[in-house]
């Protein structure tokens, strides 16, 4: 690899050699311009954000690991966190910096060390040519300009990150390495057995079979509400106060930061030819043409541009909501005041529980965390909140104990639990009644169908399924229970019928009528990726094993995380 980049080793090399000797940068978040990136305003101590080994981890020290993370994620999956509802949605901050923490420190435990030429390899695979395999600097100095400079990463910092980022991939492919101790003649057993075929009938008893002749008596219901009210108990609740920075809102402005991108159309032409046009399809899964792609990603990067211009403001009314706070600590109500006395409108949510969060907004998950990690007295996280199409400041209002409801008030529902609990017995006990039939038929050497025919009884033959089976088709989706087939049918021979096995609505009882053997010809055609997925998936077991483990034993320990919800 390093001969694909001999042009410009020495530029790299020296790239490197800088970052050795530049300190550490406090660094300021362009989206807030709070200095500390997320230190909260009220307390001041490390141990806020966690232990590890035995250690309080520093600020610093979780704002960097943080910053790599962030990175990580733009670099691996091609978008920063922020950009999109999926990134969003996989991204969390805290568990992921955590995680970052622990590996680094498990690579300087081991004494990883990682050279330059490492690092200089690390970074010719990630700005290769797709075609020619060779280093291309100027994605790598396009790319710092215009992301990396933008959130204030220096060249020193993603340095850094690779270095880091290196030692973590050479720790995975040590601690792995177990996985590979994976024979031709063991892969091959495993390939027959996941892709035999099983044949097989089964009897289904089902609870909607048996709803209509309930019957709930006052007496059942009340018995039945006293026995589960914790089914019926209400968690606890929150209600909190916010301002919402809509992205609509500024559009305008992000109209006017595009146009200072004068090449904006060739960038998006890169991006275009990059991902391939099979990366872009229309709502019904087909590949848009070349205009249409063009004219979404267009879209996108307005929006992104515009949820840009909401942090930055959501930012600034923070710093002046923190400023009230720390003026006026006791005033009720701070955040609506404040956004009555700058222009904005302040609203409040219904309470909502951190299961299922705000009805009323359209939020994120971090939202949720967040809201529910204030208290009286740190009433604000320390910093917005990025929603799907919004930033959001928020303040507590209000917490709400869990409750048990009244019956009346659940009444329906309750009466709903009743008949589907006793519906359940009822096609459970025909299950068992049918079953005891089906032996004494078996063991006069009736078939299974024949036994099934006298019980007026119907078996369903289901199409063939193997170990490796993901689902059966549409018509038999939720009538079946895929996991217990697999299981029931894998343990019996051809001609031999299981138990009564219960579901979670009745049960059902399955008759192996044939096992099929593997087609020789598709084993010789899909046995090597096979195996090398094996392999691959036994590397991953030993590593989380051996991750987990050194994990139990570092002990780590994660704070409160209001005191440095991410903006993320």
């Amino acid at each position: 690899m390093l001969a694909h980049i001999r042009r410009h080793q020495k530029w790299l090399l020296a790239l490197i050699a800088s970052a050795t000797i530049i300190s550490f940068v406090i660094f300021l978040d362009p989206s807030t311009g709070r200095r500390g990136g997320g230190h909260s305003i009220f307390s001041g101590r490390s141990s806020e954000y966690g232990s590890i080994n035995g250690r309080a981890i520093r600020a610093e020290e979780f704002e960097q690991m943080k910053r790599e993370a962030y990175l990580r994620f733009r670099l691996f999956y091609g978008r920063w966190p922020e950009q999109d509802e999926t990134g969003r949605q996989l991204f969390d901050p805290e568990r992921q910096t955590m995680e970052r923490i622990f590996l680094k420190e498990t690579v300087d435990d081991l004494n990883i060390q990682v050279s330059d030429e490492a690092v200089t390899d690390w970074i010719a695979s990630a700005f290769r040519d797709p075609n020619s395999g060779g280093f291309r600097m100027e994605a790598y100095q396009q790319f710092f300009e215009r992301e990396l400079r933008l959130r204030r990463y220096t060249e020193q910092d993603f340095i850094r990150f690779v270095r880091h980022e290196a030692g973590i991939e050479h720790l995975y492919a040590v601690a792995g390495l177990s996985g590979d101790l994976v024979t031709p003649r063991e892969a091959e057993a495993l390939y027959r057995q996941e892709n035999e075929q099983l044949s097989t009938e089964v009897v289904l008893l089902s609870a909607s079979n048996y709803l209509a002749s309930v019957q709930v008596t006052p007496a059942a219901l009340a018995q039945f509400y006293s026995n589960n009210m914790a089914q019926y108990r209400v968690p606890e609740r929150v209600q909190v106060s916010y301002v919402k920075f809509d992205m609509t809102n500024f559009l305008a402005e992000a109209d006017q930061l595009l146009a200072r991108t004068t090449n904006l159309t060739a960038l998006l032409e890169q991006a275009y030819k990059q991902r391939g046009p099979d990366f872009y399809k229309d709502a019904d899964g087909k590949v848009m043409p070349h205009d249409a792609a063009i004219q979404k990603m267009r879209a996108e990067e307005r929006e992104n541009a515009a949820l840009s211009v909401a942090r930055k403001k959501a930012g600034e009314f923070m710093e002046q909501l923190y400023e009230l706070y720390q003026k006026q600590p006791k005033q009720s109500d701070p955040l609506e005041k404040l956004a009555a006395a700058t222009g904005y409108q302040s609203a409040v949510t219904e309470p909502f529980t951190q299961r299922e969060g705000p009805r009323d907004l359209k939020v994120l998950e971090s939202f949720t965390k967040a809201a529910f990690g204030l208290t009286l007295e740190e009433p604000m996280p320390s910093d917005p909140i990025l929603g799907a199409d919004a930033v959001y400041v928020i303040a507590l209002k209000k917490r709400i104990p869990s409750e048990v409801q009244p019956l009346d008030a659940v009444r329906e529902k309750v009466t709903a639990d009743v008949r589907q609990r006793e519906a359940t017995e009822a096609a459970r006990k025909a299950g068992q009644a049918f079953y005891s039939t089906l032996t004494n038929g078996l063991a006069q050497n009736k078939s299974f169908q024949a036994v099934c025919l006298e019980a007026n009884v119907i078996s369903h033959k289901l199409p063939p399924f193997s170990l490796s089976t993901r689902s059966l088709p549409q018509e038999w989706e939720g009538r079946v229970d895929l996991s217990l087939l697999k299981d029931v049918a894998s343990g019996l021979s051809p001609g031999k019928t299981s138990r009564f096995e219960p579901t979670r609505d009745g049960g059902m009882i399955v008759h192996l009528l044939l096992r099929l053997p593997v087609d020789e010809g598709k084993l010789k055609a899909e046995l090597p990726a096979f195996t090398a997925g094996l392999r691959e998936e036994r590397r991953r077991e030993a590593l989380s094993e051996w991750l987990h483990k050194q994990y139990d034993q570092a002990h780590v320990t994660v704070a409160s995380s209001q005191k440095k919800t991410a903006s993320e």
